[in-house]
């Protein structure tokens, strides 16, 4: 036959049989990676007797004793699982890859480097290389490639066409004629079962996932039925024309409406909940009814968070919602955090605007979750202080917390109306750190309200960590849902060491015992275990991460533009992990980035600064995936790899890091927007946004500062 011809001329080396009976003392192996697409299997042939006549063809080129391997790269569209099971049991590690050269090759260079280290750990020092296929180029990135591995391979054999001036052997592959069948203790280098090659496309834990936007989500609606009358006053008709609404605009359907009427209007003056229909009697004006829709707003987003890879939908109904208004920047907020905001001012008209609205959702799965118990003792106390509802001596609520068992820092944040002076707060306690006081109107819900959503915004921040927490304030009415966000907080485990009291108007020497038998002691245990049973925003707890929770973590950082201030964001990223228990940080973050938006000049800058920086010639998440492969084989042992980045969707990057999870390593993928805000009181993510998207130039970079 024509095509067996071509490949089988006899082999131009003797062949000699070695002896299998005995053991090498210094065993040698030789990993084969395979492109089918462009250099196809011998025709005629059956994949046992590919894999025997391999091993002749080695024997011929001095490969006598080696251990074999065979990774082959084919076409997904073209290989079954029939197929690929027949080429597994002969021997064969099967790759089902994209066709187009580009995915073959870059998944070849993860599966060689991986393939290099996993022969190291082995105690298998004397390695050799083989590559068969017609498209490399010289001046590839997988031609360079190849060149690197000359330092740690004993051989390179390729199939290339040109020539080099490497040490990379170029062959003329050709199975021989000889049809010995091997025995079986040299037939094949069996693919474990369990096998650690190397690029598996396996769904399980993997970092990215996708889900259809609209089986997983439902819609929430708020109606503002004040400024917006419930038609026919009735609030199931309502219910179903939002659905209808919903449905025309291919929208996830209604599991909830929530209606704000006027007391006068509802028989019996209490609010109602029936079939998903919530009622809720309002009382006074404009500013009390989105005091108490925005709240009301807020809280649902703490109770049930969104994420890039899980979005919430929430509909608002209202004529008139101000820009700049606490409602508007709460909703315009919950855009940035994924949750799809939808504002009607009619629904018959179909005006409507959006924030944040997605058709199709594709990010990480896991994120990164806090590892650490809640030490309520050491752990920092916030305080939201009313300084003018409630004159504080803050010596006195020191000496208090040290009484009740506290001992961690003190964080306060003050709230002042707009005519408040620059007096000074008093800054000499030891353990006390003053924020920059926010001013609000001087009216009677705009105080409260900021507080609140500050509030329950940073509870946000703070995933699922339950923090320590003091309200200081003049007592709020009940129309303002203070004990409602108290409440919603400590069934988080929020611990509540003060809320606001009739028995205290000021935190003075005449109020201290009253102020001390109102502060709450130091819960039994001093800790609180982290609930992972609570909705949090996605970040799943892996046994990895518990495993190698005090191990070393070293970041990647994947960039678009060199971000203005890296310094300060690094110092974020470190803080932000160091607060989820991650406390052996690398102190060093790698930043990648496309070459072409790297100047010399700015390599200069980075290279003073401290920062390391690594310009890539090729897609950034293969340069960081071959750094993760080269830590594993400087590393003594497993250690945290995490990876910052906006969501991305890549099968290749799935599989080197199941390779690496496999190995022992733990991989977590986690948003930039997500760790710039961990921990604080911002309501929105564009803040950090707007400093990733910043290009940085070199009049911009400076030497770090100490902000916190």
């Amino acid at each position: 036959m024509a095509g067996e011809d071509e490949y089988m001329s006899t082999s131009p080396v003797e062949t000699v049989m070695p002896d299998l009976s005995v053991e090498p003392i210094n065993p040698e192996c030789i990993g084969v990676f395979w492109d089918v697409v462009d250099f196809p299997f011998p025709e005629g042939l059956s994949p046992d007797m590919i894999y025997h006549k391999m091993r002749l063809f080695l024997r011929s080129l001095g490969r006598c004793s080696v251990d074999m391997s065979i990774m082959a790269y084919v076409d997904r569209e073209k290989f079954d699982d029939k197929l690929v099971g027949a080429y597994k049991d002969a021997g064969f590690d099967i790759i089902p890859r994209e066709a187009d050269k580009h995915s073959r090759y870059r998944s070849m260079s993860l599966d060689i480097a991986m393939w290099e280290v996993d022969m190291r750990y082995e105690g298998i020092c004397r390695k050799s290389l083989m590559v068969l296929s017609k498209e490399i180029e010289k001046e590839s990135l997988f031609f360079t490639f190849l060149e690197s591995m000359i330092c740690v391979c004993r051989h390179i054999f390729s199939t290339i066409d040109h020539e080099t001036d490497s040490r990379i052997e170029r062959i003329c592959f050709s199975l021989p004629l000889e049809t010995t069948l091997l025995d079986s203790s040299d037939r094949k280098r069996k693919s474990r079962e369990e096998s650690l090659y190397y690029s598996r496309e396996t769904k399980s834990d993997s970092p990215v996932q996708s889900t259809p936007y609209a089986y997983e989500c439902s819609t929430h609606v708020f109606w503002d039925g004040v400024d917006f009358p419930l038609p026919y006053n009735d609030p199931h008709y309502a219910y179903m024309l939002s659905q209808s609404t919903l449905k025309e605009l291919d929208l996830p359907a209604a599991s909830s409406l929530v209606a704000y009427i006027n007391k006068a209007d509802l028989s019996g003056g209490t609010e109602t909940e029936t079939d998903g229909i919530t009622i809720i009697p309002c009382q006074g004006d404009e500013e009390a009814r989105s005091h108490a829709m925005v709240v009301d707003i807020v809280l649902w987003a703490l109770e049930n968070p969104a994420t890039y890879f899980e979005p919430k939908t929430l509909m608002v109904i209202s004529k008139d919602i101000k820009k700049g208004s606490d409602l508007f920047n709460a909703l315009e907020a919950l855009g940035t955090r994924h949750y799809n905001v939808l504002l009607f001012k009619s629904l018959y008209s179909g005006r409507q605007n959006y924030f944040g609205v997605r058709k199709e959702v594709v990010g990480f799965s896991n994120g990164i979750a806090s590892l650490n118990r809640q030490r309520f003792s050491w752990s920092d106390i916030f305080i939201f202080w009313d300084v003018h509802g409630c004159p504080t001596d803050f010596s006195i609520v020191d000496q208090v917390l040290r009484t009740k068992g506290y001992r961690g820092n003190v964080i306060v944040r003050p709230y002042v109306d707009m005519k408040y002076g620059d007096d000074s707060f008093d800054t000499t306690l030891k353990h006390f750190r003053f924020k920059s006081r926010i001013r609000v109107e001087d009216d009677k819900y705009a105080k409260v309200t900021r507080m609140l959503l500050d509030i329950v915004f940073w509870a946000m921040n703070w995933d699922y960590v339950p923090k320590n927490l003091m309200l200081i304030s003049e007592p709020f009415e009940d129309t303002t849902r203070c004990d409602v966000v108290i409440r919603a907080l400590e069934r988080r485990g929020f611990n509540i060491i003060f809320r606001p009291s009739d028995q205290v108007a000021s935190v003075d020497q005449s109020t201290a015992r009253s102020f001390e038998s109102l502060c709450k002691r130091l819960p039994a245990g001093a800790e609180m275990p982290i609930n992972h049973s609570l909705k949090s925003q996605g970040r799943i707890l892996t046994e990895q991460s518990w495993k190698l929770a005090s191990e070393l973590v070293l970041v990647f950082w994947l960039v678009e533009n060199c971000p203005f201030n890296p310094w300060k964001m690094c110092s974020d990223f470190e803080a932000a992990l160091k607060k989820k228990g991650y406390d052996g940080m690398e102190s060093t973050v790698k930043l990648f980035i496309d070459k072409r938006k790297f100047s010399d000049e700015m390599r200069q800058v980075y290279r003073n600064s401290g920062v390391i920086v690594r310009p890539c010639e090729e897609e950034k998440v293969t340069c960081m995936l071959l750094d993760m492969i080269s830590w594993t084989k400087s590393l003594m042992q497993p250690a945290n790899f995490v990876v910052i980045s906006e969501p991305f969707e890549d099968p290749i990057c799935d599989c080197v890091v199941e390779g690496l999870k496999l190995r022992g390593f733990n991989v977590l993928f986690e948003q930039p927007e997500y760790l710039l805000t961990f921990g604080r009181s911002r309501w929105s993510w564009s803040a950090g946004k707007r400093l990733l998207d910043a290009s940085c130039t070199v009049r911009a970079i400076g030497k770090p500062n100490n902000e916190t």
